[in-house]
């Protein structure tokens, strides 16, 4: 079955809700400090480790974007995905309207087209503070970028950050992915980068969600991951080892129901380092984090609507094999 570009269907025909989930909000009363958004699911990568690898869907109109914006009954973070949010013809408008309605910005790209110091730049000419995080699943290495985002993109993603950092751009994060046995050295590789430039303030891994495409490899679990990262993490006074999300979150109104999807450790101020389990199912209820789906001026749970959406995915594009076995590309 191939579906034209041109008379995709509509998102609305997966309203979560008919799918099973069981945390659905209007966007007026939405509960979320954060806010996960795909503005489009066009994208210049075709990563074997993708949770939204089909391409049809239409680009979020900035008009109903700016709906969303005038309901939501409080100052949200506004987290912009795709596909790779930067191929949206009105990125930069996404990110001034957000901030025009006072709620924070921040992306997550594969940073292609800040390669471009230009591209960089305009994202400073914007004036809004945003956090701009570059995906890194291999750091400095392209073998481990041939096996996750299907590349030889090292060099990209290494001017990408450096054009970020060379422009003023003062809050940048750095993320991975890390594959049981395959990137595990992307740990102490991050945390090189992070030091080296000093726009990056953030500094997230993630274990493998089995969403959307993805190679059949057994996650990494959350205690996994402190057992990597602390192994590359100076015992010293400088690092606090904590559970940020505790109970004791500054977003007013708002506690953590102990889901243990999260943890972090801060650095001297300068840098945080954040893991997250995605292959966690507690995590499906998480109340932080919270998705837009897309025309209904709803927002649900984050991780479960990925799980809804994958299912959505693999029964009505059985073609997309999305299920990719590890040795297979």
């Amino acid at each position: 079955m191939s579906l034209s570009a041109h008379n995709p269907p509509k998102l609305k025909e997966f309203p979560s809700g008919k799918l099973g989930s069981r945390i659905v909000h209007g966007v007026d009363t939405n509960p979320f400090p954060i806010i996960y958004v795909d503005l489009t699911h066009r994208c210049n990568y075709n990563c074997n480790y993708c949770y939204n690898p089909v391409r049809t869907f239409p680009d979020m109109s900035l008009d109903y974007f700016r709906e969303v914006c005038r309901r939501l009954p409080d100052r949200v973070a506004f987290r912009f995905m795709g596909g790779e949010p930067t191929l949206h013809p009105q990125f930069f408008e996404f990110i001034t309207t957000a901030n025009e309605h006072r709620h924070m910005v921040s992306f997550v790209s594969n940073g292609a087209l800040f390669a471009d110091r230009s591209f960089a730049q305009a994202l400073k000419d914007t004036g809004v503070p945003v956090i701009a995080t570059i995906s890194m699943n291999g750091a400095k290495n392209n073998a481990w970028y041939r096996f996750i985002d299907n590349g030889d993109v090292a060099e990209e993603k290494i001017q990408a950050l450096k054009n970020l950092n060379d422009v003023g751009i003062g809050r940048i994060a750095i993320t991975a992915i890390i594959v049981r046995g395959v990137n595990d050295g992307v740990v102490p590789e991050l945390m090189q980068l992070a030091e080296t430039y000093k726009g990056v303030r953030y500094v997230h891994y993630r274990s493998v969600g089995k969403v959307g495409r993805y190679v059949d490899t057994e996650p990494y679990s959350l205690e996994e991951m402190k057992q990597l990262v602390d192994d590359y993490i100076p015992p010293d006074e400088n690092f606090e080892r904590r559970i940020r999300f505790d109970g004791m979150d500054a977003t007013p109104g708002n506690r953590c129901f102990g889901c243990m999807g999260c943890f972090e450790y801060k650095h001297n101020q300068k840098i945080e380092i954040c893991l997250i389990d995605f292959a966690k199912p507690d995590t499906f209820t998480c109340w932080k984090r919270g998705k837009l789906i897309e025309e209904t001026f709803q927002v649900e749970t984050f991780f479960e609507n990925m799980v809804q959406f994958s299912s959505y995915l693999e029964n009505r594009y059985p073609e997309y094999n999305l299920k990719l076995e590890a040795g297979s590309f």
